[in-house]
């Protein structure tokens, strides 16, 4: 079955899909030996080069599916930028036989948490098109006030410049020293800096971010920071489900055998307007 060459490309791991576009533009991607043209469509008998180099074969290969888990420490990029000299996740990640890990969910940089990558960038997409709600939880850790007996109400919904966002759930949840933290839930993900606004409206400080559930995926409480770990079993049949896949494929490791069973951004400057109910914060 013929393929856009772009979408082709950027499925095994050559590059973006943007990135593809601008090498046919550039005259860096032949087909038969020709310069392609964008959306041209290629098959099974066409050979072709890219930098001088041929791809035919590796685009002839089909990649079986894999998912990761990893657990994403605070100040690493999602992708590594020419010039910024930031650490980007792919550094502590699995080596791939081919193709490269594409993100499954967002993460900023200054959050800790559930990342989920995956070998097929499309993964992400359809499961974003899907328009299902993907319920998310956070843990946040929140320097307590001077006056312990004076904890304020927290809001269940605050104001962000491009429209309010609401909470399912914010509760304190434990803490010692000048640390407490929090247990946050949405009924889906939210905006860059709503937690943030969420407690600076509260008057209260967030040193830490954690992101510990993304819809039916929860980050395993024993995976350190740094690491990650295949995921697999009902956890990958969900997130398949929700793309709108066939179900009980699973991801297999980097020796091919199964792998083991894991446990479980738009964007908004805050105008630190609390709005609507509250949860008590005590």
């Amino acid at each position: 079955m013929d393929e856009r060459l772009h979408k082709l490309l950027a499925q095994h791991g050559l590059g973006s899909r943007r990135q593809v576009e601008e090498w046919i533009r550039a005259g860096r991607v032949l087909v038969n030996g020709q310069p392609a043209g964008i959306g041209q469509r290629v098959g099974p008998s066409d050979r072709v080069v890219v930098d001088g180099r041929d791809v035919t074969r590796r685009l002839a290969s089909a990649a079986s599916l894999r998912v990761i888990v990893y657990h994403k420490p605070s100040g690493e990029m999602l992708r590594s930028r020419e010039g910024d000299e930031r650490a980007g996740v792919e550094t502590r990640l699995p080596s791939l036989r081919a193709g490269r890990w594409l993100a499954v969910n967002a993460l900023g940089f200054g959050e800790d948490g559930l990342l989920i990558m995956a070998n097929d960038g499309s993964l992400g997409r359809e499961i974003a098109r899907s328009g299902i709600a993907l319920p998310v939880e956070y843990r946040v850790r929140v320097l307590r006030p001077r006056a312990e007996d004076h904890w304020p109400e927290m809001p269940l919904e605050v104001e962000l410049e491009d429209g309010r966002v609401a909470f399912t759930a914010v509760e304190r949840t434990e803490g010692v020293g000048t640390n407490v933290w929090f247990r946050v839930a949405a009924e889906r993900p939210l905006p860059r800096g709503a937690i943030r606004a969420l407690f600076d409206a509260a008057g209260l400080k967030v040193s830490r971010t954690l992101l510990v559930r993304w819809g039916p995926v929860t980050l395993p409480r024993d995976l350190p920071r740094g690491r990650s770990r295949d995921l697999g079993g009902a956890e990958l049949d969900t997130l398949l489900t929700l793309a709108g896949r066939a179900t009980g494929r699973a991801a297999g490791g980097a020796d091919g055998r199964p792998a083991a069973r894991a446990g479980g951004r738009a964007s908004g400057r805050s105008k630190g307007r609390p709005t609507g109910r509250r949860s008590g914060g005590r």
